[in-house]
Order: structure tokens, then sequence, then C-alpha cells
């Protein structure tokens, strides 16, 4: 079950990020619009300063969530392969005793 609530928490974190994604570069875009528009020099550096850190910090913050999603999700596969494995195993004996009790 704890596997199930990561999933739906990794889900959810990806639609901050896709939301992020699409609204930083357009608020940027406008922010620099209205800057140089109205020429306003000292302002235009200080946004596209402000800018700059923005975007730094999103790309460090945004590469170490995605670590740790790949993370989680390489071990999600890890666990699904073992059980995937013990099904197979388990399905092998089963074919057995129905052969075996077929013969008989």
């Amino acid at each position: 079950m704890e596997k199930f609530r990561k999933h739906f928490k990794l889900r959810k974190s990806v639609k901050y990020w896709v939301w992020l994604g699409r609204l930083a570069p357009l608020t940027a875009l406008v922010m620099l619009l209205i800057a140089t528009t109205f020429e306003m020099t000292t302002f235009t550096s200080w946004v596209v300063l402000g800018i700059c850190i923005l975007f730094a910090i999103t790309a460090f913050t945004w590469w170490w969530w995605v670590m740790f999603a790949v993370k989680d999700i390489f071990n999600l596969l890890q666990d699904a392969n073992k059980r995937f494995a013990e099904v197979i195993k388990e399905l092998k004996q089963i074919k057995k005793d129905y052969s075996k009790r077929k013969d008989q």
C-alpha cells in the first residue's frame, strides 16, 4: 500500500512542476516585455537578474526532484520485477502439479 501512496505523491508533485513549467516562462516573458516597453533600464536589469535567479533555483530544485523521482520509479520497477519472477515460479509449479494430477 505504501508503494501506491508514494506513486500518488509523485503524481501530485508532477502536476505542480507542469504548472510551474507552463507559467514561469510566460510570466518571465511578460515581465521582460513590460520592462522593455516602458524602457526601464535599471528596472530591466533587476528583472533580468531576478528571472535568472528564479530559473536557476527552479532548475536546481527540478534536478533533485527528478533524481528522487527516478529512484522511486526504479525501486517500483524492481519490486514489480521481483513479484513477476515469483508469479512465474508459482505458475511453473502449478503447471507441474497439474501435469502430475492429469497423469494419475
